[in-house]
Formats: C-alpha cells, structure tokens, sequence
C-alpha cells in the first residue's frame, strides 16, 4: 500500500523562480514545512484482510514517530557533511552514505515517512551538477534546519 500522504512529503525541486520556494522553511503556504514535520510525527497504521489468531485484523504499522532526538541527530550528521572542508564530489559521497544510513533506520525503526523525505531531498542535491551543487545544498541546509525547528515536540500527558 502506498502512503496516502506520500504526494505532501515528496518534492521535485528547492525553488521557484531562482528563489527557495518559501514553503520549505516557513508556516506559509499548503504543504509547508511545519506540516510536514506533523506528517513525519505521526504514527501511522493501516488494517489488513489478515486475522490473527485471535479473529482481529491485522495492523501493519506505516509510519513510527521518529522522535525529537532522531531528527537532529540526522542533522547534526548532515552539518557535519556541509561544513566539511572537502570536494563537492566527496560532499556527494557523503550524503549517500547518510542516505543509506537513512534507509536502514527506516526499516529497522518504521519511520518510513522520514526515510522517504530524506530520499528525496538528498537525491535532488546530490543528482546537480558542481555549479548548482553548493546552491542546492544550502537550500536543503535551510529547509532541513526549518523542520527540525518546527518538529512537534513530544507530547506529556
């Protein structure tokens, strides 16, 4: 089954016009970055036509709650990507790690949304060429800081 919210994570580029569209790093507009970080919150599960050995349907959980904590520490990883003082190639190389570090994470922990955002976004910087590569990248740099600034904070009860 596809996620039904798949088509408000996904992106196709950082900008209108020569400018960061300004839905990525602010609560303007639909589709703006503080839903998306409810979207990447939220748990998400889904009923089966399969019963368990009791008779009740089965639930596949789509998406976990990726915490507080998990976010920015996949910040902190990619700070540490962007400020490095080395060729943009291996910047490339870098974030590919840091996606695939990502997948992995997705499906050990269910936090498939994340996964799925982080996909998305490092494969539109990562695919520009050496010109565009640096403006792309601060663009995700900009709108990535804007999520985990607007990230819901856990909830006490």
């Amino acid at each position: 089954m596809e996620d039904p919210k798949k088509d408000q994570i996904l992106i196709k580029d950082f900008f209108d016009d020569n400018q960061i569209k300004k839905e990525l790093i602010s609560d303007i507009g639909t589709n703006n970055v503080k839903d998306l970080g409810k979207i990447l919150n939220e748990n998400f599960e889904v009923l089966t036509d399969e019963v368990d050995k009791k008779g009740k349907k089965k639930k596949i959980k789509f998406n976990a709650q990726l915490t507080n904590n998990q976010i920015r520490k996949y910040y902190d990883s990619f700070l540490k990507i962007y400020y490095s003082k080395v060729d943009p190639d291996v910047k490339k190389i870098q974030l590919l790690m840091l996606k695939a570090n990502s997948e992995y994470s997705a499906e050990r922990n269910g936090t498939y949304r994340f996964g799925m955002f982080l996909n998305n976004r490092l494969s539109i910087v990562i695919s520009k060429s050496k010109e565009e590569f640096e403006k792309y990248l601060e663009a995700f740099k900009l709108h990535f800081e804007a999520l985990v600034g607007y990230y819901p904070r856990k909830q006490e009860n």
